[in-house]
């Protein structure tokens, strides 16, 4: 063979293995991601707090729990992945992090779907809080319904009574995957709910007040027309001291109002008639709510 030919057959068989080589690299990048893999991706996004990342290996999350983990105060760290069992189109595996310097333990379940390896709820733990006060808790940056279990991904997370400028309470907890905690959480009501009670009380007063015609319910309000008066056709109210409140974790009472009423229509004895009433013990009471929030009055 002449040292032309050679050369030419030596470019062919070096473009053939090139040309194998390239299928095979192609192949092995694009081959569907294992068990293991999704496993691994999975704490790598935990680690990076990268919650749409942690979604996108399976457990399936609310916008409200990854707004939750966007505010966690620590991730896990130094993820590993140990033993993997598959059967069928079912896999566990078993991984370790670190959570506080802590080295903790769990166990994911994966299902193969089209898409590849999918982690399910495993991949989640659940939080419980229970305030002894209010009915929210803000969990990082989300707020939840207390006492409702609320699936978050693993982190380390804040917990603050909600409404948190109304309500004193604060808590830590880790949240680890496939298992369930319960927080609770001591609160106290902070001056600021009390001025927001005695202004939703006011405002509510003020509305008791602002037509005349049959004594409102749920104001406090007692007026004795009903043995001088046959009819009345109007009562007009003037406000000179509203009650004062005391706020208590679930109810308030409010005391020592001054309210002036000035009744017209006809007397008992049928001629027309205009009385002023006037009392130094206004008071009412009710119960107290918190929402997200704010607080809520329902006045008795």
């Amino acid at each position: 063979m002449s040292r032309r030919g050679a050369w030419l057959l030596g470019v062919g068989i070096a473009a053939v293995l090139l040309l194998a080589a390239g299928i095979w690299l192609w192949q092995s990048s694009n081959s569907p991601a294992t068990a293991e893999d999704t496993a691994t991706a999975y704490l790598h996004a935990l680690e990076s707090g990268d919650a749409n990342a942690v979604d996108s290996t399976g457990p399936g999350i609310s916008d409200e729990a990854a707004a939750a983990f966007s505010g966690a105060t620590a991730y896990i760290a130094n993820g590993s992945v140990g033993g993997v069992d598959q059967r069928g189109n079912t896999a566990t595996v078993d991984v370790s992090f670190q959570l506080d310097g802590e080295t903790r333990s769990a166990t994911l379940t994966l299902t193969r779907e089209d898409v590849g390896w999918r982690i399910d709820s495993s991949g989640l733990g659940t939080l419980t809080a229970v305030p002894d006060a209010g009915a929210f808790v803000a969990v990082g940056d989300a707020v939840f319904a207390a006492d409702d279990g609320i699936p978050l991904l693993p982190a380390r997370y804040p917990l603050l009574a909600a409404p948190d400028d109304l309500l004193d309470g604060t808590a830590s907890v880790a949240v680890l995957p496939g298992e369930s905690v319960a927080a609770e959480l001591d609160v106290e009501l902070r001056d600021a709910a009390t001025d927001a009670a005695q202004a939703a009380l006011d405002e509510h007063l003020e509305a008791c007040t602002a037509k005349g015609g049959e004594q409102p319910a749920g104001c406090g309000i007692r007026i004795p027309w009903g043995t001088e008066f046959r009819e009345v056709s109007d009562v007009s109210y003037r406000i000179e001291t509203l009650p004062s409140l005391a706020l208590s974790r679930t109810g308030f009472t409010a005391g020592g109002g001054v309210l002036v009423a000035t009744v017209t229509g006809t007397g008992q004895d049928g001629a027309a008639r205009t009385t002023t009433y006037r009392t130094d013990s206004w008071m009412v009471r009710g119960d107290a709510t918190f929402t997200e929030t704010a607080i809520a009055l329902t006045v008795w």
